[in-house]
């Protein structure tokens, strides 16, 4: 990648999703991504063919879309930007960790390298964002961080099992919602469970919304808290 080119913001959202996507185990296809931005499928092949045409993106016969080295790059430098920018948000103006992502997403794209040195130095060089993802460059490997944590789905974890939640998925159609139905319910990052009882591992296709859907039972901190299986789908949780 040539570190002067200056990417387009909808370039950049592009290659995050594709990244996180691909960070979290999910198969890149055309249509996956034509769901996360609510677009066309022909808005998306012709946004596609332009990244493969920079050297951004590859696909495979079966048309998976896969990152180029110099698109891990560019979707490593958007990304970190975007965290330090929720960590400054919340660590250095006070903010709620649910109240910070639609903010960073707004000033992401024009974050300079000096105002993020700054914020590194004033935030003794934090190593996630405020919703358990890695910052790239200030953790060994961001790409495999999910691996090298041993992180597992919440919706995965056996009844019985004391867990910690690693981090908030941000592979969702509205994080937004998601981030505020994890505040409400009171699991955040670093908080110890114990999964008492789900009705199966199938996430619905409602919203992560509504007492119907809740039928994941957690405990926390002595207090019993159901969320739906969507939701708990989209939690990356590592052994207590």
């Amino acid at each position: 990648m040539k570190t002067e080119e200056i990417l387009s913001a909808t370039v950049e959202e592009y290659l995050e999703m594709i990244y996180n996507m691909s960070m979290e185990d999910e198969v890149v296809i055309g249509a996956r991504l034509a769901e996360r931005f609510h677009v066309s499928a022909p808005t998306v092949t012709e946004m596609l063919k332009r990244l493969v045409r920079d050297g951004y993106v590859e696909m495979n016969s079966k048309r998976h879309v896969f990152l180029t080295e110099a698109g891990n790059e560019a979707a490593e430098a958007v990304l970190r930007r975007h965290r330090l920018t929720e960590r400054f948000l919340v660590d250095m103006l006070g903010m709620q960790w649910h109240e910070v992502h639609e903010e960073a997403c707004r000033l992401e794209h024009f974050i300079s390298g000096a105002v993020e040195s700054r914020v590194i130095a004033n935030l003794n060089s934090p190593m996630t964002c405020p919703h358990g993802n890695p910052i790239p460059g200030s953790v060994p490997n961001a790409r495999t961080y999910l691996k090298d944590n041993h992180a597992v789905r919440l919706s995965t974890v056996t009844n019985g099992t004391h867990v910690t939640i690693l981090c908030v998925s941000e592979v969702v159609e509205d994080e937004e919602a998601l981030i505020m139905y994890m505040h409400e319910k009171g699991l955040t990052p670093g908080t110890h469970l114990m999964m008492l009882a789900q009705s199966d591992g199938t996430p619905s296709t409602e919203p992560p919304t509504g007492e119907l859907q809740e039928k994941v039972r957690l405990l926390v901190e002595e207090r019993v808290v159901a969320i739906s299986a969507d939701a708990a789908a989209k939690l990356w949780v590592v052994p207590a």
